[in-house]
């Protein structure tokens, strides 16, 4: 086990809910000195949230559950074959010049959409942020046919954006009019929308005749075949979808709000009624998927917050 401590000051704020996003990868990308690719489950041990005021902080992540795994894994093989795909074909046009990608490529994805502005990043222990170099996070292209307008096809251009795990497709213009943009596009709704949904018009399970001599049906056998029938009945009809909802994901239900499609890990309050006592409240341990952390600080923090996570350095991969 080796443990990174990191340490985050988190900017002024008034009377209002703020979110801010945390890249477990790139801090310890910039702390280390060397790349910790985002693709992995990094466990955080546990903290200290630290405020002179009257506020609570919640801590959120993506959904940990095999979904926004799979989600996750299938948007990383979609990235990494187009981008072997272009090499390949660049190679063929011009072998003389061959394309590669950057030293330090690596696949990173965002959150959620409220993740785009607000990122948090290190600093020592004076307040100043670690020395950062360059995060990009992964751009990848989706041609678009052309389109028939007033009897002519029109050809639009390629359009670009960036995956994040969680929330619906954000975009803009209208697929009817050929000039959809897509900004960031949800991989868990991405993964539902690849998926066949069952038909629950002819997947339902058929009668087993088998039932009614099967041991364990007769092991009641009161004699009243009206009676028995309905212990039958129940048999074949309870439990014929699954406990969850089809047709909807958690990580993907859309809708507005800062936290909205995450997993709540913590909430952490340093309210004790009496403002302007500094307080330090302990952070419990938690992991995240990719490193991509929500950090909601509720009420006035004013100059003197402050956030350390004591994280383990080896993600896992998956």
């Amino acid at each position: 086990m080796a443990v990174t401590r990191l340490f985050f000051k988190l900017p002024d704020n008034t009377g209002t809910d703020t979110a801010y996003t945390i890249d477990l990868a790139r801090a310890l990308s910039l702390h280390h000195r060397r790349l910790i690719r985002q693709k992995q489950l990094f466990t955080v041990y546990g903290g200290i949230y630290q405020d002179s005021h009257d506020t609570s902080l919640e801590i959120a992540t993506a959904p940990h559950y095999w979904v926004t795994k799979r989600a996750i894994n299938r948007g990383f093989k979609a990235w990494r074959k187009q981008l072997s795909d272009a090499m390949s074909n660049q190679a063929e046009l011009d072998s003389s010049n061959p394309l590669r990608t950057g030293k330090y490529s690596d696949f990173k994805i965002h959150l959620d959409s409220f993740s785009v502005a607000n990122y948090l990043t290190p600093v020592d222990a004076e307040g100043t942020p670690l020395p950062s170099g360059e995060w990009d996070y992964s751009t990848v292209t989706m041609p678009r046919p052309d389109m028939e307008s007033n009897g002519l096809y029109v050809q639009f251009p390629s359009d670009q954006f960036d995956m994040k795990i969680c929330g619906v497709h954000t975009s803009t213009g209208s697929a009817n009019n050929g000039d959809l943009n897509y900004s960031r596009v949800g991989l868990i709704e991405s993964w539902l929308d690849s998926r066949p949904l069952l038909n629950s018009n002819t997947d339902a399970p058929d009668n087993n005749p088998e039932t009614a001599t099967d041991p364990l049906t007769l092991m009641f056998y009161t004699g009243d075949s009206d009676e028995d029938q309905k212990v039958v009945d129940a048999i074949n009809n309870e439990n014929d979808v699954p406990p969850y909802d089809i047709d909807l994901l958690y990580g993907a239900s859309g809708g507005s709000g800062n936290a909205r499609d995450l997993q709540m890990q913590c909430i952490v309050s340093t309210d004790n009624g009496q403002s302007g006592n500094s307080l330090a409240q302990s952070v419990p341990g938690f992991q995240a998927l990719c490193g991509l952390v929500r950090v909601v600080v509720k009420g006035d923090n004013q100059g003197s917050s402050y956030l350390i996570l004591d994280v383990e350095s080896n993600g896992v991969s998956f």
